[in-house]
């Protein structure tokens, strides 16, 4: 055979073992980019019941993995829940009752990030004992991860920081690209990216009629009053419990109500329950409830509301077509600046549906309504509830998301994926 021959053979190998070694490489940055914008932040949640065979492992080893031709251990978060519902903390006044606590039992939930998600391996990654496949319901991508039982420590050589992190000396939360800071019941700062504080204050407005109609109360947010009960700190999901009641006065206060913010990378949901013993109407009448934030100052940000193509400028200027917005009922609001989008869903349980919800917007610089730190609202932005005559007696459910998305990403696409939640299927190994 001819030297030329030889020279063309080791040069097909040597490419053939080039494009071997790249393929993995060149398929997760193609898959990557299959992942739709306003999903890419996503975190994929499983439950503990759908992995029987991991239930006699330490929580600390429970192990996720994902593989572009080969496998490797990806972030992975595990947070344990009793059977009441209440999350297992790892700091402050823990009093849920775990049946298990440290190991993995039926009630807990492993957590992974949607983005660290690889395809299906011919040959699982060693120790695990399942394989999870998540897909959207339009079937723009499908992608796997494994899960296990881990021998070594697989979770602690995993590269990269955590992606959430609280800070419970300082009662704080840092998210990806938001800070948010507490003050009992009541967050008293938020940033982004590091910035300035943009928050005044989260304001709380009720107003109803009391003996008969002879008599009108009204409370603010300087009447709620509650603590932190503890937090779970995770690199991927951080939870928030506190404890809530609203002071009537002459030493009269409401139940208290347990609730829990929970935070991720790029998003924090705050679900909130109400349990009355009486119909919301048999002691007072009239009742309006109005909920929104006083934002210090974004200059030049924009509101955007669905099913409208415009953008109301933030100027520190209520204009007529501003006014106007009071009367609609969106479901969600986005704010939009520089550099991201701040979108906020509220939603209501089925028993709360009576309720007339109006949009509340206000941007004006000179605007006072104290209680406040800083006059004007620039701007105030949230809702407010009235007719409450439908809704009686039992367990009520408040919903509040918001996302912190690069400004790119359009706002009803986030929405709309959020309405069709991923699909996860469970299959164990042999």
């Amino acid at each position: 055979m001819s030297s030329k021959s030889n020279l063309l053979r080791r040069t097909a190998v040597t490419l053939l073992v080039y494009l071997l070694l790249q393929a993995p490489v060149a398929e997760s940055q193609i898959a990557e980019s299959m992942i739709p914008e306003e999903r890419a932040f996503e975190v994929i949640s499983v439950s503990a019941r759908e992995l029987p065979n991991l239930w006699a492992c330490p929580v600390e080893r429970v192990a996720a993995w994902s593989c572009w031709g080969l496998c490797a251990p990806i972030l992975a978060q595990v947070d344990e829940r009793d059977p009441q519902g209440r999350w297992v903390l790892d700091v402050g006044l823990d009093d849920s009752q775990d049946e298990q606590r440290g190991g993995f039992d039926p009630t807990d939930w492993v957590l992974v990030p949607l983005v660290d998600l690889g395809n299906r391996a011919s040959l699982p990654p060693t120790g695990a004992a399942y394989a999870v496949r998540v897909s959207d319901p339009s079937a723009t991508f499908t992608r796997w991860f494994y899960l296990g039982c881990s021998k070594g420590n697989d979770r602690l050589a995993i590269p990269g920081s955590a992606r959430v992190e609280a800070k419970p000396h300082l009662d704080e939360i840092q998210m990806r690209r938001m800070t948010v800071k507490f003050c009992g019941a009541l967050p008293k700062w938020m940033s982004v990216d590091d910035g300035p504080n943009l928050l005044d204050r989260l304001k709380l407005r009720a107003q109803a009629r009391f003996l008969f109609g002879l008599v009108t109360v009204r409370r603010n947010e300087s009447h709620v009053q509650g603590q932190v009960l503890g937090w779970r700190a995770g690199p991927l999901r951080a939870i928030r419990a506190q404890e809530h009641w609203l002071y009537l006065g002459s030493g009269i206060r409401t139940p208290v109500f347990r609730s829990y913010a929970i935070f991720y990378p790029d998003y924090l949901d705050i679900p909130v329950r109400l349990r009355l013993r009486f119909p919301a109407t048999h002691f007072f009448s009239s009742i309006r409830v109005q909920g929104y934030i006083d934002f210090r100052g974004l200059w030049g940000w924009s509101l955007l509301l669905p099913d409208d193509g415009e953008t109301y400028l933030i100027d520190g200027q209520t204009s007529p077509q501003e006014r106007a917005l009071a009367y609609r009922n969106p479901a969600w609001f986005a704010l939009r600046g520089p550099e991201v989008t701040m979108i906020q869903y509220f939603g209501l349980s089925p028993s709360l549906q009576s309720l007339k919800r109006r949009f509340l917007y206000r941007d004006d610089k000179t605007a006072a309504f104290p209680p406040e730190s800083v006059q004007g609202e620039v701007p105030a932005v949230g809702y407010e509830l009235s007719e409450w005559q439908g809704v009686g007696s039992g367990t009520h459910s408040l919903h509040v998301t918001s996302f912190v998305v690069p400004r790119g990403v359009p706002p009803a696409r986030v929405i709309a994926a959020q309405r069709q939640p991923l699909r996860i299927a469970v299959e164990p190994l042999p």
